[in-house]
C-alpha cells in the first residue's frame, strides 16, 4: 500500500511540476490538467466554421492524453478510472504502441479487481452483476479493436480461470449464467467492428446455459450477414436441442422472427432487423425438435427440476412451458409448415390431457389460458377487459391494450385510457401516448402535428426532447430555419425547468450542438449552461439508464393485489460531455477547451479533454496529408 501511495503521489507531484513549468502558457496548462481558476466565459459572436488552433497539434494532444492516464490515479471509482483508461489507451495505440499497451493491462488489472470484490459480495451483489457490466469484457472489447488475437489470448485466460473457480450449485448456475449473458453481450457489440472476435464469443457462449442473449446477439448478426446467422442458430440448436425447457425455449423466437419470449423465465423483447426474412428450413428443424420433444414427454416423465415462473408469475413444470410452446407456435406452423400441424396438434391435446386437473384449471384461467387465435384488435381487447367485474384487473388489461397499440386511431386510445380510474396510471399512459405519437409524426414529417402533441407530453425532460428533434428537423431546410430557432429556445427553456437531471442536460448539449450550425455565440452560451448543470449532478451518468427515461406506476391485478409495475419507457438519446465537446472543438477549439476545464467530475472532464485530444489528432493527420510534396526539379 505504502509503494502503491508513493507512485500515486509521483504521478500527481509530476504532473504539478509540469504544469508549473507550463504555467506561462495559460491555455495550454488547460489542456493538461482542466482548471482555470476563477475563469469567466466571453461568449463572442462567431461564424459557424472550422478554425484552427495553435494548441491543437499532435505533440500536446498525446501529452494531453499521457496526464490524464497518470490523473486517473486520483479517481475513487474504478470503473470510471476503467473507462478513462480504454479511452487513453485506443487513442495513443496508432502513436505509442508499448504505452498504449501498457495503459491496457492497468485497465484488465483493475477491471480483475473490481469482478474479484464482486465475487466475494456473495449473493446480496447478484442482480448487481446481472445490471452493471463486468469490467473484464469491456476492457477486452476494446484491445479487440486494436489487437484481435491478443483479446482472444484474454479471453480464454479469463475463462478457464472461471471454470477453475469452485463454489456451491447454486452459486456455480448462477455465474454459468452470468458469463453466458457477457460473451453474447460482448459478441453483439464486437460485430460492427471485429465479427471474428464476435463469432468466437458467441460460440464459447454456447456452452454455458442459454438466454434472451442468445436471440439478441442471431438478431444483429443477421442485419450484417443472415446467413451466418441462420447457420449459427442451427449450430446453437443443435447444442441445446436436449437442453431444460428454460433453456431450449429462448431458441423459439428466432426463426419465426418472433419480437418477444413470453415462455421462457425472463421476458424479453427484441428488435427485428427490418431486412430479416424468415428461413423455412430453419423454422422445420426447430419445430421437429419441439415435436420430438413433445413425444418424449408423454412417454417418460419430464425432469421434475425443469420448472420456472412464467411471464404471469405461475411456477409451472417443463411440460406446461413444452405445452405452450405447441400451442404459441400452431398459428405459424398451419401457414409456413401445415404439414407438420397434424403432428403438432396431435402432441399438443395429449400433452394437455397428460396433465393434473388443477393445472388444467390453471391454464383455462381468464387472462392466462392458451389460445391458437389470431390476435385480437385493440377494440375487441378493450371490450373484453370491460367485461371483466374486478376493476384493478379490468383495467390492468385496458392499460396492456394500450400499450401495445400502434396504428390505431388516437381518439380511440385516448377514449380507452380515459376508462382508467387509476388517476396515476391514466396520466403515465398519455403522456406515453401523447409522447410515441409525436415521435411518429416526427418520423413521417409532420412536423406541425408533432408540435401539437408535443404540446401535450406533460414532462418536461420529454418536451424538452422533442422539441430539439423538432428543430433538428426543421434545421435541413433553409426555409424553416427561422422557426427552428425558435423551437430550440423552447427546447432550452423546458430543459433548464426540468430541473438537474441527466435529460435536462444531454437536450442542453444536443441544443448547443444544432445551434452552432447557426450561432456559434448561442451555442457557446448554451454549453455553459449544460456544464452547469451537469456540474450539479452527483457523479453524471450518461449511459447507465441506456438514454432511456423509465416511469414505473404500479400494476395491480385481480382484487387490488400488486403485481410489480409497469415499465413505461421514453427513449431520448442525446449528447454526452465528450461527444458534444468533440463536435465543438471542429469548430471552435480554443472556447472548447476553456469549457471542459469548468466540468468539475473528473470522469466527464477527463472523457471531454481526450475528446479533444482526439479531435487535434485527426487534425494533424488531415493536415500531414494535406502537405505539398517538395519538388525536386532544379
Amino acid at each position: 500500500m505504502r509503494n502503491s501511495a508513493r507512485y500515486e503521489y509521483r504521478k500527481v507531484g509530476s504532473a504539478r511540476r509540469i504544469r508549473t513549468a507550463l504555467q506561462d502558457v495559460l491555455l495550454f496548462a488547460i489542456c493538461l490538467f482542466g482548471v482555470i481558476p476563477g475563469h469567466e466565459l466571453v461568449a463572442q459572436s462567431k461564424p459557424a466554421t472550422a478554425t484552427t488552433s495553435p494548441l491543437c497539434s499532435r505533440e500536446n494532444a498525446l501529452e494531453m492524453i499521457k496526464q490524464q492516464v497518470d490523473l486517473t490515479t486520483t479517481f475513487n471509482d474504478s470503473i470510471r478510472r476503467i473507462g478513462v483508461l480504454i479511452r487513453a489507451a485506443d487513442l495513443l495505440w496508432p502513436y505509442e504502441h508499448d504505452k498504449a499497451r501498457a495503459v491496457f493491462t492497468e485497465a484488465l488489472d483493475l477491471a480483475k479487481e473490481k469482478e474479484k470484490e464482486n465475487e466475494q459480495k456473495g449473493s446480496r451483489s447478484l442482480l448487481l452483476r446481472l445490471q452493471i457490466p463486468d469490467q473484464r469484457y469491456v476492457v477486452i472489447r476494446a484491445v479487440a479493436r486494436k489487437d484481435p488475437a491478443w483479446a482472444k489470448e484474454l479471453t480464454q485466460q479469463m475463462l478457464k480461470s472461471a471454470n477453475a473457480t469452485e463454489g456451491s450449485s447454486t452459486r456455480s448456475s448462477f455465474e454459468n449464467l452470468l458469463t453466458a449473458a457477457r460473451l453474447l453481450e460482448s459478441a453483439t457489440k464486437m460485430l460492427a467492428t471485429d465479427i471474428n472476435s464476435a463469432f468466437d464469443l458467441a460460440r464459447a457462449s454456447l456452452n454455458y446455459p442459454a438466454s434472451s442473449g442468445l436471440t439478441r446477439f442471431l438478431y444483429r448478426l443477421a442485419e450484417v450477414n443472415q446467413q451466418a446467422a441462420d447457420q449459427f442458430y442451427l449450430q446453437a440448436l443443435g447444442v441445446y436441442s436436449d437442453k431444460p425447457m428454460r433453456e431450449f425455449l429462448y431458441l423459439q423466437a428466432y426463426p419465426f422472427a418472433g419480437r418477444e419470449t413470453l415462455n421462457t423465465p425472463v421476458f424479453s423483447f427484441y428488435e427485428v432487423p427490418s431486412n430479416f426474412v424468415t428461413n423455412q428450413s430453419v423454422q422445420r428443424r426447430f419445430v421437429q425438435i419441439l415435436l420430438r420433444r413433445g413425444q418424449q414427454a408423454v412417454e417418460a416423465p419430464i425432469d421434475e427440476g425443469d420448472t420456472y415462473r412464467n411471464s404471469n408469475g405461475n411456477l409451472l413444470p417443463g411440460k406446461v412451458h413444452l405445452l405452450m410452446g405447441l400451442t404459441l407456435l400452431e398459428p405459424q406452423v398451419r401457414t409456413a409448415l401445415p404439414d407438420l400441424l397434424p403432428a403438432l396438434t396431435e402432441a399438443r391435446e395429449k400433452i394437455l390431457v397428460s396433465l393434473p386437473v388443477e393445472t388444467q384449471k390453471l391454464l383455462v384461467q381468464p387472462g392466462r389460458e392458451i389460445s391458437t387465435a389470431p390476435n385480437h384488435t385493440f377494440e375487441e381487447e378493450v371490450e373484453s377487459a370491460l367485461k371483466l367485474p374486478d376493476v384493478d384487473e379490468r383495467e390492468e388489461l385496458i392499460a396492456t391494450a394500450v400499450l401495445g397499440s400502434k396504428k390505431e386511431s388516437l381518439a380511440d386510445v385516448i377514449q380507452a385510457i380515459e376508462k382508467i380510474s387509476d388517476t396515476s396510471l391514466r396520466t403515465h399512459l398519455l403522456e406515453w401516448l401523447y409522447f410515441h405519437r409525436a415521435r411518429a409524426a416526427l418520423e413521417d414529417k409532420q412536423f406541425e402535428e408533432a408540435e401539437r402533441l408535443t404540446s401535450r407530453v406533460e414532462g418536461l425532460d420529454e418536451r424538452a426532447y422533442l422539441h430539439t428533434e423538432i428543430a433538428r428537423a426543421l434545421l435541413r431546410t433553409s426555409a424553416t430555419q427561422t422557426h427552428a430557432q425558435a423551437v430550440l429556445d423552447e427546447a432550452i427553456t423546458e430543459a433548464k425547468k426540468a430541473g438537474v437531471t441527466i435529460f435536462a442536460a444531454r437536450t442542453l448539449l444536443t441544443t448547443s450542438n444544432l445551434y452552432a450550425k447557426i450561432d456559434l455565440s448561442r451555442a457557446i452560451s448554451v454549453l455553459a449552461d449544460a456544464v452547469n448543470c451537469i456540474n450539479r449532478i452527483e457523479a453524471p451518468d450518461f449511459f447507465s439508464n441506456d438514454q432511456t427515461l423509465e416511469k414505473t406506476p404500479e400494476r395491480k391485478g385481480r382484487g387490488g393485489r400488486y403485481q410489480g409495475e409497469y415499465e413505461i419507457r421514453f427513449y431520448m438519446p442525446g449528447l454526452d460531455p465528450e461527444s458534444a465537446f468533440r463536435e465543438m472543438a471542429k469548430i471552435d477549439f480554443d472556447t472548447s477547451l476553456s469549457q471542459s476545464s469548468a466540468l468539475t467530475d473528473k470522469f466527464q472532464r477527463a472523457m471531454s479533454t481526450l475528446a479533444l485530444a482526439d479531435v487535434c489528432l485527426v487534425q494533424a493527420q488531415q493536415q500531414s496529408k494535406e502537405k505539398p510534396r517538395k519538388s525536386t526539379k532544379p
